[in-house]
C-alpha cells in the first residue's frame, strides 16, 4: 500500500534533498568508514536499549511471549503500539539514509530494501514468529549482506540477480538453522 501511494506521489525519481541530510550522509570519519561507525552506534544503543531496559523487556515479550506479559500485568496492546512506533521511526530514518546518498527522492528504490532487511534480521539470529532478537546479530547480517551484494556487483552480476542470491542466502540459512534445530531435539 505505502509502494503505491509513494509511486502516485512521486512517479518518477526527483527532487531536490535538504543540505543538512547531504551533508549528514556525506560524513567521513577519519579512520573508520562512517557507515562501519554508524552501524556500531546502532547496534550499540540498539542493544543496550533492547536487552538492558524494562521497555525492552516489554517489547521482546509482545513477540515472545504475550501470555506472561498479561500474567505480570503488563498491556500487550501499548508494548505493540510502541514497537509499531519505534519501527515507523526507524523505517522514516532508513528512508532519508538513500534520499541523502542519491540527493534525490525514488519511489522504486525500497523494493530492493525489503529483501534484505527481513534476511538481515533472520540472518543475525531473529526468529519470522518473534520473540527471538538480536540488534547486534541483525546490524552484523546487514554488513553482511551488504558485502556479498558488494562482491557481486565487483563480478559484474547483474542488480536482478543480486536480489537473487540475497534470496538463496536466507534460504540456506533457514535450511541450516532447521536442520541444527532438529539435530538438537533428537
Amino acid at each position: 500500500m505505502w509502494s503505491g501511494l509513494a509511486i502516485v506521489l512521486l512517479p518518477s525519481p526527483g527532487g531536490t534533498t535538504p543540505g543538512w541530510l547531504g551533508t549528514a550522509m556525506s560524513y567521513q570519519t577519519p579512520f573508520i568508514a562512517a557507515p562501519i561507525v554508524w552501524s556500531a552506534l546502532i547496534a550499540i544503543a540498539g542493544h543496550i536499549l533492547l536487552m538492558r531496559t524494562s521497555a525492552g523487556v516489554r517489547i521482546r515479550g509482545a513477540g515472545g511471549n504475550p501470555r506472561a506479559m498479561r500474567r505480570f500485568g503488563w498491556s500487550l496492546v501499548r508494548s505493540k503500539a510502541t514497537l509499531y512506533g519505534i519501527a515507523g521511526v526507524f523505517g522514516v530514518l532508513s528512508g532519508l539514509s538513500p534520499l541523502g546518498l542519491t540527493t534525490s527522492a525514488d519511489a522504486n528504490l525500497a523494493l530492493r530494501y525489503t529483501l534484505l532487511s527481513i534476511a538481515a534480521v533472520i540472518l543475525g539470529g531473529g526468529e519470522f514468529v518473534g520473540g527471538r532478537v538480536s540488534v547486534i546479530g541483525a546490524v552484523l547480517g546487514a554488513i553482511t549482506l551488504t558485502l556479498a551484494a558488494s562482491f557481486l556487483a565487483f563480478l559484474n552480476v547483474s542488480v536482478d540477480w543480486q536480489v537473487d542470491m540475497q534470496g538463496a542466502i536466507l534460504i540456506v540459512v533457514l535450511s541450516l538453522r532447521v536442520l541444527l534445530q532438529r539435530g538438537e531435539r533428537q
